[in-house]
């Protein structure tokens, strides 16, 4: 009686859902091009866009867009205060009154119900035509703060991307273990049927018998294990991309891995350049000097021209004056030069020296962060590189030792107990092979998110 494990792969259900590098026409250039894409249409969705589900879909993400329209609607030389205001104003009045007035000749006049009416109209110009350059220094400080939303965005986007592919590579790896389980299931299923029936003819004990009912349910418990851990991922996968936890994927047995050796220095420049916390910390450096800028012009004089045309009507009959009508312009020079405002400009000039000080030391530590990060990732991807390289060679054999020791059962040449140390040993070995590849995935991600390339 055979039981060797057929060595056709078992196949694998097409996905319905699979993570891909897929660009997205029309999407927005700071959103992360690593989505999902349908592969089959989903029940009760909607699959018009060619069933592409994006991260844009992510609540976070959609909020950090919002943000980036409200910081690019205050942009341009009108939130600059670059722009004259133009404002209308008018009034109308009318009154009456009993008066009586009394002159130095002795005259008298007594006016009962003396009505008055007034109206007025016209039009202002006001204009800072100069305030030490500071218009100029906040149009470029608006700009710097949409780039530096812009930037977050990226990040937030960066490291979702990060997130849902690190998830990803977990329902990889159950998988893979759900499919070694059944694969040694099987195994363990004939072999209890053959020691079973070696019992009863009296060639082994029954505590060989038990041993493998034991080993048989420790890996079934183990394959109910990994299928719940991929029920979880899948759930955490879906909450990522705004999809109802209880919809489920499908994936490719196959870990996100580079085709060819990576470079440390090449991935360190990279990261120095490219890398979004690095980007965020320059960006807030360049807006803290433009504060240490705008703080100076605060010693500078404030140039404003001024000009209005008027229309203005009165009629009474309750004084000397019973009618007049004015029609004409205005134009006026307003110049302001602060004297003294108890060191209150001094306290703002040292405050933003002092934050752009802390600006650039905040660069320094970033980058260094960055490189030990990227230091102790790559270190940590090529340990697993060569650990799963020994693995793959270590299952060779430990196959071909299985494949021998089962022959070498069957025909009795040796007992239970040292099957089963032959079986173990390769169980161990492939399992530590998928977790070598799983880290692998996970160390290779980290390098793909700290450099802050194009996602895969």
């Amino acid at each position: 009686m055979g039981f060797l494990l057929d060595k056709t792969s078992i196949a694998v259900a097409k996905p319905e859902y699979a993570l891909h590098p897929v660009h997205m026409p029309g999407s927005h250039d700071y959103v992360s091009d690593y989505i999902v894409q349908a592969r089959a249409e989903p029940p009760a969705r909607d699959n018009t866009d060619g069933g592409f589900l994006g991260i844009e879909e992510n609540l976070a993400i959609e909020v950090g867009e919002r943000q980036m329209d409200l910081s690019q609607i205050n942009t341009g030389n009108a939130a600059a205060g670059m722009l004259p205001t133009v404002t209308a104003v008018g009034d109308l009045n009318y009154g009456l009154s009993n008066a009586r007035q009394q002159f130095l000749n002795g005259g008298e006049n007594n006016i009962a119900a003396g009505s008055t009416f007034r109206a007025n109209a016209g039009v202002r110009l006001d204009w800072t035509v100069f305030d030490g350059m500071a218009m100029f220094l906040r149009r470029d400080q608006l700009m710097n703060e949409f780039e530096l939303a812009s930037l977050e965005l990226k990040r937030q986007a960066q490291t979702l991307s990060a997130n849902i592919s690190s998830t990803y590579q977990n329902l990889v790896l159950q998988t893979l273990l759900i499919k070694i389980f059944d694969e040694n299931v099987i195994y363990l299923e004939e072999l209890v049927a053959l020691s079973a029936a070696k019992l009863e003819i009296g060639s082994i004990s029954k505590l060989d018998l038990l041993q493998a009912k034991t080993d048989l349910n420790e890996l079934i418990n183990a394959r109910e294990l990994a299928k719940m851990e991929f029920e979880m991922s899948s759930a955490e996968l879906s909450s990522d991309l705004n999809r109802d936890a209880s919809e489920t994927f499908s994936v490719d047995t196959a870990f996100v891995l580079p085709s060819d050796a990576l470079i440390y220095e090449s991935w360190l420049a990279n990261a120095l350049q490219s890398n979004y916390d690095i980007k965020f910390s320059k960006k807030e450096y360049e807006i803290a000097k433009k504060n240490v800028e705008l703080a100076e012009t605060s010693y500078m004089p404030t140039i404003n021209l001024n000009s209005s045309l008027d229309v203005s009507y009165l009629n009474s009959n309750a004084g000397f004056l019973t009618s007049n009508r004015s029609l004409g312009p205005s134009l006026g020079v307003t110049v302001n030069y602060n004297l003294f405002d108890g060191n209150r400009l001094k306290r703002e000039l040292q405050i933003a020296e002092l934050r752009t000080k802390i600006s650039e030391l905040a660069i320094e530590r970033v980058s260094l962060e960055t490189k030990n990060q990227l230091f102790i990732l790559f270190q940590r991807y090529n340990y697993f590189v060569q650990q799963a390289s020994l693995e793959r060679e270590n299952l060779a054999l430990a196959a071909e030792n299985l494949e021998l020791a089962t022959a070498l059962f069957e025909n009795g040449g040796i007992d239970q107990y040292d099957l089963r140390q032959v079986r173990i040993q390769r169980l161990a070995i492939q399992r530590r092979l998928v977790q070598a590849k799983f880290q692998m995935a996970n160390a290779y991600i980290g390098l793909l998110e700290i450099s802050g390339g194009t996602w895969l």
